[in-house]
């Protein structure tokens, strides 16, 4: 469960974030909107537990992340997993090093023969075939960003960020990336996913947080949102959905259950 009460943020005097109030429950999929700039990576950093606050509380399963010890936070980080926008993988390690590191970090106790297992199913699972002795360098954006996401899954978290998870995919990326969360909701996981991937907010979501100049204006699920009448809303959602034809009365129906996996 993630929780954050009347946060803010700014740098030098200028706010990014303003008051932001929300409540992510254990087990839900939230994805997050908002035009560039509007703080969605920063509300994600700080959610993690990456960046404090300047003032509020984030609660994340119930502790106030500002007053754990850094025993306390490590163990913490122990069952989450963060993919960054840009990948932030380490340049001067191959990309098996750079898998290898949260579980020797994490998993001290594991036999390097298991840690090359775990790493060997995730790669079979996202059909990852490059050779893991290249460093980042030699790989694609998006060979990088299947890396970077492999990463944040090594360690089989509950609670998982992804920032713009789809961009530099190839449409066969995307598609096993729209599976893995799928899977991952399938599974009980805490997904927060920073995207405007239409498929995504149909088939993955339960509820949508719409950031606009670093305050929340919306956080609703996916059919009350295909249905707001708020002009600025709309013009933020427009690219996602299409608010007056995109889903039928059935498909919102679904969209709109109360059920916690409404695909399962």
């Amino acid at each position: 469960m993630v929780a954050l009460e009347n946060v803010t943020f700014s740098i030098q005097g200028t706010p990014l974030l303003n008051d932001i109030s929300l409540r992510i429950e254990q087990g839900r999929s939230v994805m997050v909107m908002g035009e560039s700039g509007s703080g969605k990576s920063l509300l994600m950093k700080i959610m993690a537990g990456i960046i404090p606050a300047d003032s509020g509380v984030v609660r994340l399963n119930g502790a106030d992340i500002a007053h754990l010890s850094v025993r306390q936070v490590n163990a913490m980080r122990n069952d989450f997993g963060f993919l960054f926008q840009d990948g932030a993988l380490w340049q001067n390690m191959t990309v098996l090093q750079n898998l290898m590191l949260p579980l020797q970090t994490h998993r001290g106790k594991w036999t390097p023969h298991q840690m090359k297992e775990r790493i060997d199913r995730l790669c079979a699972y996202l059909r990852f075939e490059d050779d893991l002795s290249q460093r980042p360098v030699s790989l694609s954006s998006g060979e990088r960003k299947v890396v970077a996401l492999m990463r944040a899954l090594v360690l089989d978290p509950s609670l998982l960020f992804y920032d713009e998870p789809h961009a530099g995919l190839d449409s066969r990326s995307s598609e096993r990336v729209l599976q893995l969360f799928k899977d991952q909701k399938a599974a009980g996981k805490t997904q927060v996913i920073a995207s405007h991937n239409g498929e995504i907010a149909s088939m993955v979501a339960d509820s949508i947080l719409v950031l606009d100049r670093g305050a929340v204006l919306a956080y609703d699920t996916v059919r009350n949102l295909t249905r707001t009448d708020d002009p600025r809303l709309k013009e933020i959602l427009s690219g996602v959905l299409d608010l007056s034809s995109t889903y039928d009365s059935d498909i919102l129906e679904i969209l709109g259950s109360d059920d916690g996996n409404p695909f399962g």
